[in-house]
C-alpha cells in the first residue's frame, strides 16, 4: 500500500517516494525475468523456489544415473557381442573337426592317412584353445572359463599364512593370485628330482627347476595364469626340500559369481553375465590340442565331437536371448530418461514467451515509473509561487 501524502509539506515528498519505491519494484521483478531468458531456467537459486530447486536437483542426479546404467548396458551388449563372435568362430571349428572325424572312420584310409587327419584335428583343437585365449574384452579373455567377479583361492597351498615344513625347514604362504585361472580349478604340486611340477588333471607343467628356499627370501611359483609365492621362514630349504614341502599341496580357485553390470538408477538393479561354460579343446573334446593322435579318435572322442557342437551353439543362443533382453533395458531406460527429463523441464526450465511477455510489460512500467518519479520531484517547486 502506498504512502498518503497531503498539504503543502516539501521536506518530504511522499508521492516521490512511493513513485520510487514502485520504480524499484519493477526493476526487481524486471531483473528475475530477464535471468530466467537469460539462462532458460525458472529455478536459477533455491530462493527462486526452494521445494522446486530440490526436486529438480534429485531429478538431475536420476537422470545422470539413468544415463550411466544405460552406458553399463551398452558395454554388457558389446562384451557380449565379443563372446558371441569367438564363441562362432569355435562352433565353425568344431564343424571341420566333425567333418575331420567323419573322413577318419573310413575303411579305404591307411594308417598315414589317419595319421594326417589326425594331425589337422589336432591342430583344429589347438586353434580352438587359442580363440578361447584371444577372445578378450578390455584385456580380459571373456570364455575360456576365467571370466568371473571374486575370484579366490583355498587349499594347503592356497592360503595366505598357511605354513609348509620339510624336515626342520619350514615356509609360508605369502601370497596367491588366481585370478586368471578359470573357475572352480585345481592345481596339484608333485616332487620330482629338484623340481616342482604343477598339473590341473590334464596339462602339467615344471614350474621351478633349480634352486632353494632361503629364510626371509621369497620364491614365485607361476602356473596356468595363476601364481603362488612362499615366504623361508625358518632355515634354508634345498632344490629338493622344496620340492618335497610342495608335493601333494593344492591349489583350487573358487567358482566364483557371474560378472554384473547395474543397469538402473538403485545398485540392487543389475544383470550378471553368466559366460561360465569353458571352451577350451580339453573341456569340449576331452583331448588336448597338440596331443590327440590316431589313437585319440576313438568313439568317445567322437561323441564329445557332437556334444561339443551342441554345447557351444547353445551358449551362442543364450547369449543372443541376454542382448535380446538388455535391448529391452536400454530401451527403457532411454524412455526413463526422457520422461524424467520432461519432468525436470517443467520444474526448472523457464516458459520463454511467457517470460517475455512480463518482462515486456515490466519494461513498460519501468518508463512510466521513471517518468511519474519525474513528476513527483518537480510537484514542490509550485509552492516557490508563494514566495513572489
Amino acid at each position: 500500500m502506498a504512502a498518503l501524502s497531503g498539504g503543502s509539506r516539501i521536506n518530504t515528498n511522499i508521492s516521490a517516494l512511493n513513485a520510487l519505491n514502485a520504480l524499484n519494484k519493477v526493476n526487481a521483478e524486471l531483473g528475475v525475468h530477464q535471468i530466467r531468458l537469460a539462462s532458460g531456467k525458472k529455478i536459477n537459486s533455491a530462493s527462486d523456489d526452494a521445494s522446486g530447486y530440490v526436486i529438480s536437483k534429485k531429478m538431475e542426479g536420476r537422470i545422470r544415473s539413468l544415463n550411466a546404467a544405460s552406458d553399463n548396458v551398452g558395454d554388457a551388449m558389446n562384451l557380449l557381442s565379443v563372446a558371441e563372435g569367438g564363441y562362432s568362430t569355435i562352433a565353425d571349428l568344431l564343424t571341420q573337426v566333425k567333418d575331420k572325424v567323419t573322413r577318419f572312420t573310413n575303411a579305404g584310409f591307411s594308417s598315414a592317412e589317419k595319421d594326417a587327419l589326425a594331425a589337422e584335428i589336432d591342430q583344429l583343437a589347438s586353434e580352438i584353445d587359442q580363440a578361447a585365449t584371444q577372445t578378450k574384452f578390455n584385456g580380459i579373455s571373456i570364455i575360456n572359463g576365467s571370466f568371473k567377479s571374486t575370484i579366490t583361492a583355498a587349499g594347503t597351498a592356497g592360503t595366505v599364512g598357511t605354513t609348509i615344513t620339510s624336515n626342520a625347514h619350514s615356509m609360508v604362504v605369502d601370497s596367491v593370485d588366481v585370478s586368471g585361472a578359470a573357475a572352480s580349478a585345481t592345481f596339484t604340486f608333485t616332487a620330482g628330482a629338484n623340481k616342482v611340477t604343477v598339473s590341473d588333471g590334464t596339462n602339467s607343467v615344471d614350474i621351478s627347476t633349480v634352486g632353494g628356499l632361503a629364510a626371509g627370501a621369497k620364491k614365485t611359483f607361476s602356473f596356468h595364469n595363476a601364481s603362488v609365492t612362499m615366504l623361508g621362514s625358518a632355515g634354508t630349504l634345498s632344490a629338493q626340500e622344496l620340492a618335497d614341502a610342495m608335493s601333494t599341496k593344492t591349489v583350487t580357485s573358487s567358482a566364483g559369481s557371474n560378472p554384473s553390470w547395474q543397469v538402473g538408477e538403485a545398485r540392487t538393479e543389475s544383470f550378471s553375465v553368466n559366460l561360465s561354460t569353458s571352451v577350451t579343446s580339453t573341456s569340449l573334446l576331452g583331448a588336448a590340442g597338440g596331443a590327440i593322435t590316431s589313437a585319440s579318435i576313438t568313439n568317445t572322442f567322437k561323441d564329445n565331437v557332437d556334444s561339443a557342437i551342441g554345447t557351444v551353439l547353445g551358449v551362442i543362443g543364450n547369449i543372443g536371448a541376454q542382448i535380446n533382453r538388455l535391448q529391452a533395458k536400454s530401451d527403457m531406460l532411454t524412455t526413463s530418461v526422457t520422461n524424467t527429463e520432461a519432468a525436470k523441464s517443467r520444474i526448472l526450465d523457464a516458459d520463454i514467451a511467457k517470460e517475455q511477455i512480463s518482462a515486456v510489460k515490466l519494461q513498460v512500467l519501468q518508463q512510466t515509473a521513471t517518468a511519474q518519479l519525474a513528476q513527483a520531484n518537480q510537484s514542490p517547486q509550485v509552492f516557490l509561487s508563494l514566495f513572489r
